[in-house]
């Protein structure tokens, strides 16, 4: 009988080992295959950037920006950003401008950050006014201004920018303000992604805490439950401590 209870356990411990293994394979494997396609995509836009695409050229420097499925690589964002721009690219200029706010690859200089993210907004670049917001907010290369944070987040909000919605929600929220906030913080709507999760994170804050609201345990729970499908391990974390 023990000896039966052995032989099944190790039938059990190589079935799991061989498990692991194959989905560690299938890992790796989409992996090469999302490199792979990332690759042909970008050999695709640099044939064309280098034609005078300026579409091309401005997504190619996003991808070096972000590093999408490559390792990025801030000397060739702002080469091609900046090729992009010459030929009234909006969203290139507010690619260069993060560079020059974050300092990647270059030095940091709020004031041609600032600069860039105001040519963009100028263009109609809906996700520029969240940057010119979050400058001024914090005071970078800039004098700190919640009614100019506020001013710019609103341009955002109105263009469809859900980081400026947030931004709007978290400035409401710290004048305790909390039905405004949560009314921004509402346009997640039932979005499930990395921009939605600071939402709904905060959205479980406030009903865990009972602020603009009735404190609900329930409601917390499914707002931090959006929040982790969305990707915020903080919620995970907010979950576990909730009672």
């Amino acid at each position: 009988m023990k000896k039966k209870y052995i032989i099944a356990t190790l039938i059990l411990i190589l079935v799991f080992s061989c498990g692991k293994k194959n989905k560690r394979a299938r890992n790796s494997q989409n992996n090469i295959t999302l490199e792979n396609k990332m690759n042909d995509k970008i050999k695709e836009l640099t044939e064309k950037a280098k034609k005078g695409d300026t579409e091309a050229q401005a997504e190619l420097g996003e991808i070096y920006l972000q590093g999408d499925g490559i390792k990025a690589d801030y000397k060739k964002s702002m080469e091609w950003s900046k090729k992009a721009a010459e030929n009234k690219n909006y969203r290139a200029m507010r690619n260069i401008g993060i560079l020059y706010l974050e300092g990647l690859g270059v030095k940091k200089d709020y004031k041609k950050a600032f600069a860039s993210f105001s040519s963009s907004v100028d263009g109609g670049d809906a996700q520029g006014p969240r940057y010119l917001g979050i400058m001024s907010e914090n005071g970078l290369g800039v004098k700190k201004s919640l009614d100019d944070a506020e001013f710019y987040y609103e341009i955002g909000d109105s263009s469809g920018d859900l980081v400026s919605s947030y931004k709007l929600g978290k400035l409401y929220e710290k004048v305790g303000d909390y039905a405004k906030s949560i009314e921004f913080y509402k346009k997640a709507e039932d979005r499930i992604d990395k921009t939605a999760a600071p939402m709904y994170e905060a959205l479980g804050d406030l009903y865990a805490n009972g602020k603009g609201v009735e404190k609900s345990t329930k409601e917390a729970r499914e707002y931090y439950e959006k929040a982790i499908k969305s990707g915020s391990q903080e919620a995970q974390n907010k979950l576990v401590k909730l009672k």
